[in-house]
């Protein structure tokens, strides 16, 4: 069976041929490899933090964020990792760059990453226990509306949130930016100068 799965590859010459197995994506095992236990890393220590030590100290029960919270929180953190992988000036980018050339395959997974927390977080207002306290809230201010704390307008902390939801989608503009030239048919049809400018410059101080 693997003799009938391999192919001959002949050199330019014509003269000498060689036989070559095939398989599945031999370049994307390091990365996948190295973006599976970062993101194995920070969940576990999520977990860890967020779920069982509250669960040990206080019995507050919240394995419920396992599914979409918890890994809404690892993903962005996994992709800026990866990111500074990428990106990270002297010897280290050089040797990445040697290593089977995984830059451009980092820089994908570095892509979905951040794109699985943009779906994620907005399945964040979907959730079943979000529209339970959305409801629980609104049932206390009709049946006990004296014992509700009204908040004032906070303009400081909306003026947080709208950057950061802002810096957010620009973020990941940049990386979808990144991600598609990564691909051999646009980077193809750019010239060297307009594949640095996209490549480096948006990661350059």
């Amino acid at each position: 069976m693997r003799k009938k799965m391999a192919r001959a590859i002949r050199d330019p010459t014509g003269l000498q041929t060689s036989i070559a197995p095939l398989r599945l994506l031999p370049s994307w095992s390091g990365p996948v490899v190295v973006t599976f236990l970062l993101f194995l890393f920070f969940y576990g220590y999520g977990f860890l933090r967020g779920i069982l030590l509250p669960f040990l100290a206080q019995g507050h029960n919240a394995f419920y964020r396992l599914a979409l919270d918890l890994l809404n929180e690892s993903l962005p953190v996994v992709a800026l990792v990866i990111l500074a992988l990428v990106y990270f000036p002297g010897l280290f980018a050089a040797w990445l760059q040697l290593w089977s050339g995984t830059k451009k395959q980092l820089g994908l997974l570095r892509f979905l990453c951040a794109a699985l927390h943009g779906v994620y977080s907005l399945c964040l207002p979907l959730r079943r226990i979000t529209l339970r306290s959305i409801v629980n809230t609104a049932y206390k201010q009709v049946r006990q509306p004296e014992n509700i704390d009204f908040q004032r307008f906070n303009e400081l902390g909306v003026w947080r949130s709208e950057l950061y939801l802002s810096c957010g989608v620009l973020g990941l503009g940049v990386l979808s930016l990144l991600a598609v030239t990564s691909l051999p048919s646009v980077g193809n049809t750019l010239n060297w100068r307009e594949f640095m400018f996209v490549q480096v410059r948006p990661c350059t101080p």
